[in-house]
């Protein structure tokens, strides 16, 4: 029976700090032909070692989750939006999406709906109100101006997350513009809004927020396909691939 809080585990990884050569070697073994050739294809080595990192997370959770299934064998597709699905034969739905920024990868996993999520590093020091002008709808970005350097700077990273979530749970990507739709905090809940008309059932989204290690910003969009919409528990797991599991049990998939 799903608990009536459930608690919804971000499995976290970073990147940076994964380093033993012999472990590396490992997740190369891992990867996919396709997956192989995409790494070899990154001309700078941070790029290339936090793809290996991210492959090697995402093969590795899921095994959590169904031990059957050994890490290198997963296999995924993509939508016509470039989101990945599993193509594995599963007992029961299993959904995640990724996210990755300077010095972290996030995964979230869920077995209710498709789920989206998003992470920044919000050290960054680039003109957050040129890109909320940009993208940002004009309500958003009056509130935005309005504001003070600290606060400014750190709403613009909660509705940047959200809104990135929000095109990853419902699989849109970037054909769903950003500033078509916008937020609206009420009630201890999160709202999203379309400024058009949209075939998306907004109310069947559930967003959450999160923040890890002062530096990160991140966020979930969360499709609820069962009307419970009662808000479950992040709990944000540090792993290292491989290693971690040694020590771990896995997941039962809930029915």
């Amino acid at each position: 029976m799903t608990p009536h809080h459930p608690v919804l585990p971000l499995w976290i990884a970073k990147d940076e700090q994964i380093t033993c050569p012999e472990l590396l070697d490992q997740y190369k073994l891992m990867l996919s032909d396709e997956e192989r050739a995409h790494y070899l294809r990154f001309i700078y080595d941070g790029h290339r070692h936090q793809y290996l990192v991210t492959r090697a997370l995402v093969r590795c959770t899921l095994s959590r989750y169904c031990p059957d299934i050994a890490p290198h064998q997963w296999q995924f597709k993509k939508s016509r939006f470039g989101k990945p699905a599993i193509v594995n034969r599963l007992n029961a739905p299993l959904y995640f999406n990724l996210s990755h920024t300077k010095g972290a990868v996030v995964l979230a996993v869920n077995y209710v709906g498709e789920v989206g999520v998003d992470i920044e590093w919000i050290q960054r020091r680039e003109k957050i109100t040129d890109i909320a002008t940009r993208y940002f709808t004009q309500h958003e970005i009056k509130t935005l101006q309005a504001m003070d350097p600290v606060t400014q700077r750190h709403h613009f990273y909660q509705l940047w997350t959200l809104k990135e979530a929000y095109i990853k749970a419902c699989g849109q990507g970037m054909s769903l513009p950003l500033n078509q739709f916008y937020f609206q905090f009420l009630k201890q809940r999160i709202h999203v809004c379309h400024t058009k008309p949209s075939s998306l059932v907004s109310e069947n989204y559930q967003f959450l927020q999160f923040q890890m290690d002062t530096e990160y910003q991140g966020a979930l969009a969360i499709q609820c396909t069962t009307g419970d919409f009662s808000s479950p528990a992040i709990q944000c797991r540090h792993v290292v691939p491989l290693r971690t599991e040694q020590n771990d049990t896995h997941i039962e998939l809930s029915r």
